[in-house]
């Protein structure tokens, strides 16, 4: 497993506040950069988010959350 020191939605390194995850209120700290659940893209707190859609942690950043958003009610995205 690679670990990615850069995160691959903004390029930019990981730092601390970097690698703290917003969960609603609450936060994640994780030491490494997270994974999109969708893309797999390794990506930083400010372009990824912790949805609460399957499990009680599902990590999906902010462009394959987009485009869950423009899909029509109903269609589950599958």
């Amino acid at each position: 497993m690679q670990i990615h020191n850069d995160c691959q939605s903004c390029r930019r390194p990981a730092t601390v506040q970097s690698l703290t995850y917003a969960r609603g209120q609450a936060v994640v700290h994780h030491e490494t950069l997270l994974q999109c659940d969708v893309c797999e893209r390794y990506a930083c707190a400010s372009c990824l988010q912790v949805y609460q859609i399957v499990s009680a942690y599902d990590f999906i950043c902010h462009e394959c959350a987009l485009s869950f958003d423009a899909l029509p009610l109903g269609t589950g995205g599958h």
